[in-house]
């Protein structure tokens, strides 16, 4: 072949510029991976420098800081309690397992379920291994409860339905309502039909069984669409006893409820309560209908009947109620019948109350000539009462003033209490004379005060060691459980994430101290709960295998835990460890990374 030398020179400048051009890319790539190693390497020492600097805290700062958090630990319920050893391991079980769910919230910025609607978080906190505990828990009383809603739903359907004579109506609401006769008056608005008929003609009893339960109950799978205001949800609220007091206050079923919801108590492993009843009402199917002394004596005769098939019970007591949206007339003639009960029956009868939502109805100033009527007569009559007060968000109100006269009237317990933490003088009056407050946490939330339960308006009072008690109102409405639903969000949502087994324990025996319990049955009440309460923890010790550092408990999400250094004194051993080891290994690093540009480049 014929040699093109021009040819061939024009194609070696063109290689020669390539070959150039390659080496100053080259040059170039070589400089930014240099100056990208020394930068990361510089900016990942001072991150570490950083780190630990924003660790080190002097030993004195550290010292009054400790000083002060457990200064105010002692001050609020429980605080001055001492745990044994044996309460110690499920004490740092359950607070584990409490950081645990708190801190996955906390840091991962999810929701946080035991402080939701309990119409959703109820199933899920079922599931938790601190529900399972404080549900075997001995929780001595309930001291806040309402007759109509203290059995479950299941065994008024299951039962109370299954019987003679028991009819239902749809009314123009499309809410059932369930009485008993032994012939249905005619009753064009709400047409009465036979259950028994009823349900035989569904074709399916299980199914007729479900449907009849979730038109009774308040549970709901969106309460925000569902019940978006106080009032609305309140009105529902009173549907419900519309709903069921026909079927309740048939004196036979009312005996049978009674014993069950006894029944359902225990079961929960609470050993005492105090009812608030209206005692009027009760009928039987020939149409007699019977005084209020009759109805006592019918809780009354129940309860012993219980206590001796079940000596590890210490049994109930009776607080007569009426109606705040009833006249001063009416009242007054329960007062009276209070003050008659409360002579004859001074074991079992404890007193007085007005109950019903407060901000629409009638204070307790309208009726303070009424209320005065015992301390009136001559001698002076002393007829303890126990006053729902301040069971509202609005602030400066007549219905926030129950409180004051609740104190006034020398009220022997406040009945949820939510707008005291807004007046100091009235919460330093309740500590000085020992006035509980009754405290009922899912109650105050599904009926509209407060939302997230961490910002239950008594959350502040607990942490000052002021006197409460936690209860459960009406636990059947929503289908709780008679206590352990309650107990178990007012520990994970009314308390820190540092406050532990001692809280529960204090909240438990307060429950017995604030009782109306006399001096022999309260030390008897108090032996039943201590033996309870020590097989529980050992109990709780086997079940959880708490002596060889506990069982395995499902995980409710992966907890990101922030990077936390035990500090004592200087943190300049830790320095050291980052010239000596960290340097170098990112120089090393960074060389490799050098090394591989340029293999990867040629």
């Amino acid at each position: 072949r014929q040699f093109d030398r021009t040819h061939y020179y024009m194609k070696l400048k063109i290689l020669a510029l390539t070959y150039q051009h390659s080496i100053s890319t080259f040059k170039f790539y070589y400089v930014c991976a240099v100056a990208m190693a020394a930068v990361s390497c510089l900016l990942l020492l001072v991150s570490f420098m950083s780190t630990v600097d924003s660790y080190t805290i002097p030993s004195d700062y550290n010292t009054e800081r400790n000083n002060l958090i457990n200064s105010e630990k002692s001050m609020r319920v429980g605080g001055k309690l001492v745990l044994n050893t044996q309460e110690q391991l499920v004490n740092q079980f359950i607070v584990k397992e409490k950081r645990q769910l708190m801190d996955c919230s906390r840091l991962n910025r999810t929701g946080y379920a035991p402080a939701v609607s309990f119409f959703q978080s109820k199933s899920w906190i079922e599931s938790t291994p601190i529900f399972k505990i404080i549900q075997k828990m001995p929780k001595g009383a309930s001291l806040h409860l309402h007759d109509l809603a203290i059995a479950s739903l299941d065994w008024v359907i299951k039962n109370a339905t299954y019987r003679d004579n028991v009819y239902m109506c749809t009314d123009k609401n499309y809410y059932i309502q369930l009485s008993v006769f032994k012939n249905p008056p005619n009753n064009p608005d709400c047409p009465w039909k036979s259950v028994r008929s009823e349900r035989s003609s569904s074709g399916n009893n299980q199914e007729f069984d479900l449907r009849l339960k979730r038109n009774i109950s308040l549970l709901t799978t969106d309460p925000l669409v569902t019940y978006p205001t106080v009032d609305i949800v309140w009105d529902r609220f009173n549907a419900y006893f519309a709903q069921v007091i026909g079927i309740l206050s048939y004196a036979p079923i009312t005996r049978d409820y009674y014993r069950q919801a006894l029944v359902e108590f225990k079961a929960d492993n609470v050993q005492y309560i105090e009812l608030r009843a209206q005692l009027h009402g009760l009928y039987d199917l020939d149409g007699t209908v019977y005084d209020p002394e009759y109805a006592l004596n019918l809780y009354k005769n129940v309860t012993e009947e219980f206590v001796r098939d079940n000596p590890d019970f210490s049994g109930a007591k009776i607080i007569m109620s009426s109606l705040r949206l009833n006249e001063n007339s009416n009242i007054l003639n329960d007062i009276k019948t209070s003050m008659i009960l409360y002579t004859k029956y001074p074991d079992f009868f404890l007193g007085f109350d007005l109950v019903g939502q407060e901000d629409p109805n009638h204070p307790l100033i309208y009726y303070i000539n009424t209320l005065l009527y015992p301390s009136q007569q001559n001698p002076p009559f002393n007829l303890p009462y126990f006053f729902h007060a301040a069971e509202t968000k609005w602030q400066g109100t007549e219905s926030d003033y129950n409180l004051v006269d609740a104190l006034l009237l020398n009220t022997t317990r406040i009945g949820h209490g939510y707008g005291l933490v807004k007046h100091p003088l009235l919460v330093e009056m309740i500590k000085e004379r020992g006035v509980a407050v009754e405290v009922n946490p899912l109650s105050n939330q599904i009926l509209g005060l407060v939302s997230d339960l961490r910002n239950h308006a008594i959350a502040p009072l607990i942490s000052q060691d002021i006197p409460v008690v936690i209860s459960s109102d009406d636990p059947s409405t929503w289908e709780a459980l008679p206590l352990t639903h309650d107990m178990y969000v007012a520990f994970m949502d009314l308390t820190g994430e540092d406050a532990d087994l001692a809280i529960l324990k204090q909240l438990i025996q307060n429950s017995l101290n604030y009782s109306v319990l006399n001096q022999t049955e309260s030390t008897s009440a108090f032996k039943l709960w201590q033996a309870a309460w020590d097989k529980f923890i050992s109990d709780t010790i086997n079940t959880w295998n708490l002596v060889n550092g506990g069982s395995q408990t499902s995980q409710i999400c992966e907890v990101l835990k922030p990077v936390t250094t035990q500090i004592s004194g200087s943190a300049t051993s830790l320095k050291y460890v980052h010239i000596i080891f960290v340097i170098p290994m990112y120089i090393l690093l960074s060389h490799a990374y050098i090394f591989l540009t340029t293999f990867i480049f040629l």
